[in-house]
């Protein structure tokens, strides 16, 4: 077996160091073995992301070293010589600040000055520090909301923008030209500086970032004058600090702080999953509202691009989920202007709600769909020459201002305050207002199903069941027949990049979509059903969803 020759070739190589071979020689599971070795870790247009370990396809040093040596040598091809640099940041996941290190010092090594943060640092502040630095390209050491055995490796284009189809295939290639270990150049920490290609970034740039977040709020005095109680948890991740001190400045008085998750904690110990989409995210958070009877509750990811909330109705505490929020702050944020601007313009991603077209057409706004990633987004915003105005996903990403081309949690989380505030200062709750936007668009329930399928027969199956669907698996659901059907593999008729993505549409406008995740083993499942009312939308969704997640599993 292959994966067996690998893994020998590993334990015997003095390339790699005494932990990786004591880690390899405790291995006695020949499955373990074959998943660690049967390829190399991935490596796609949004990076890579997998289990930290010893192993071709596991996170490490080494798979870090290889795919930066692609990196650089792509950055080359495209800038050519001259001073060419890089921007790298990292999350408080296991690891990230050695792999921050040696991506760095594989660059300095390559001729390309490595700008760094000197703590860890949200995703969408190494967007902005590539953007402000002039840099050619960055690189976010982060597993986003992945359980604490990952990490990963987010790559970025010059303009900030993770990279798209095109540009991701060549880096790609460069990449996986990296067969041998010796090609790859590293210099240490003391030839970097000496070299000049090695600098700590510096903390104005953090400062200038900060003022640029407080300049988007839409009603400047809103924070500073509300007593509205906000309950923040960034999940042990890099939203503590951004987070804080931007509704700190906005003066907001009333902030109560999860304590025991404002501490960056790779093991993430007090929680399970840091995913906000998760109601279970939000345990601690809960508690110290109920303690201090606190209106609304954000959390936000490890990395800080993207933000959960709920918000207390009467008694109760209500989740709202990723379209809902881009919702509300779409309404907001186009109902603030007198006029709004005749060239502006919305963009949202192909598994988002059905609604946003609705509000988009009343407030005469263009409206731009583009496949599910935030880089498409960014690519919208460098593209374009119309005044750029929201941009969201339905997986807890928003996105206000241009300075930065990643969906942002910071700025996120300072709308989604300010707009509680102005509501309540109306004696309006959010979750009021959220009804008001269905009742004049119609009810549309939305749901995301994931299904995680690990390791190599996981990847095989996910592909069996994008073939089955492609035979011709589904052709009505709920006695309802499918009214037209998208493939983004047929780029010619979407007017898409090609993707994975499937999507089927109802004679009503509901519709459900299918796409395997690029950055986890899972295959991912979305409905957005319509009905006359909220009841009937939500029962027709289980209906719906029910019967297809049957023919799902039924599948072998």
């Amino acid at each position: 077996m292959r994966s067996r020759e690998v893994y020998n070739e590993w334990l015997n190589d003095d390339y790699f160091d005494e932990e990786f071979h004591t880690e390899l020689k405790s291995l006695t599971d020949e499955n373990e073995i074959d998943d660690r070795f049967y390829k190399y870790l991935e490596f796609g247009t949004a990076g890579m992301r997998g289990i930290i370990g010893a192993g071709t396809n596991r996170m490490n040093k080494y798979i870090i070293r290889r795919a930066t040596q692609g990196f650089a040598n792509y950055i080359k091809n495209e800038f050519g010589g001259g001073n060419l640099s890089i921007a790298i940041g990292y999350d408080p996941r296991n690891k990230s600040e050695l792999f921050t290190k040696e991506a760095a010092l594989v660059m300095a090594a390559n001729g390309i000055k490595a700008y760094i943060f000197d703590t860890l640092k949200a995703t969408p502040q190494l967007s902005y520090a590539v953007r402000e630095l002039k840099c050619n390209g960055g690189i976010m050491i982060t597993a986003s909301h992945n359980p604490a055995q990952y990490n990963g490796y987010k790559v970025y284009d010059e303009t900030g923008c993770q990279l798209v189809p095109d540009k991701g295939d060549r880096l790609i290639n460069e990449v996986n030209k990296i067969n041998d270990f010796l090609k790859v150049k590293y210099i240490s920490e003391d030839e970097a500086l000496k070299m000049n290609k090695f600098e700590y970034i510096k903390k104005e740039l953090i400062d200038k970032y900060i003022r640029d977040v407080k300049e988007l709020s839409i009603h400047k005095k809103v924070i500073e004058s509300t007593d509205l109680k906000v309950v923040f948890s960034p999940l042990h991740g890099c939203g503590a600090v951004p987070v804080k001190r931007v509704l700190t400045e906005k003066g907001l008085r009333n902030l109560i702080l999860v304590d025991e998750q404002m501490v960056p904690d790779g093991n993430f110990t007090t929680i399970k999953n840091p995913n906000p989409e998760s109601k279970e995210a939000f345990e601690y958070a809960l508690k110290y509202a109920r303690k201090y009877d606190g209106e609304l509750l954000i959390c936000t990811d490890p990395d800080s691009d993207r933000v959960g909330i709920m918000v207390k109705k009467d008694d109760d505490y209500i989740t709202l989920n990723g379209n809902q929020i881009g919702m509300l702050l779409l309404e907001y944020i186009l109902n603030s202007y007198d006029t709004v601007p005749k060239n502006g313009y919305i963009v949202n991603s192909i598994v988002s709600s059905g609604i946003i077209e609705k509000i988009a057409k009343q407030y005469g706004v263009k409206h731009k769909i583009v496949l599910t990633g935030f880089k498409f987004i960014g690519e919208e915003i460098e593209n374009s020459n119309g005044k750029f105005l929201f941009g969201f996903e339905e997986s807890y990403g928003y996105l206000r201002g241009t300075f930065v081309r990643d969906k942002d949690a910071i700025i996120a989380s300072m709308l989604l305050v300010e707009m509680t505030a102005f509501y309540k200062e109306r004696n309006i709750n959010l979750v009021d207002r959220l009804d008001s936007i269905y009742k004049k668009f119609g009810y549309f329930s939305e749901e995301m199903v994931s299904m995680t399928l690990e390791g190599k027969t996981g990847a095989e199956k996910i592909e069996r069941m994008l073939l089955s669907l492609r035979e011709g698996l589904v052709e009505e659901l709920n006695g309802e027949k499918i009214f037209k059907t998208i493939d983004c593999l047929k780029p010619e008729e979407t007017g898409l990049p090609s993707s994975n993505v499937l999507k089927y549409y109802f004679g009503d406008g509901s519709w459900f979509a299918i796409r395997p995740s690029g950055t986890e083993p899972k295959i991912k499942f979305y409905f957005s059903i319509k009905g006359d009312t909220k009841e009937k939308s939500q029962e027709k969704l289980r209906k719906i969803k029910e019967e297809f997640l049957l023919k799902i599993e039924n599948i072998k």
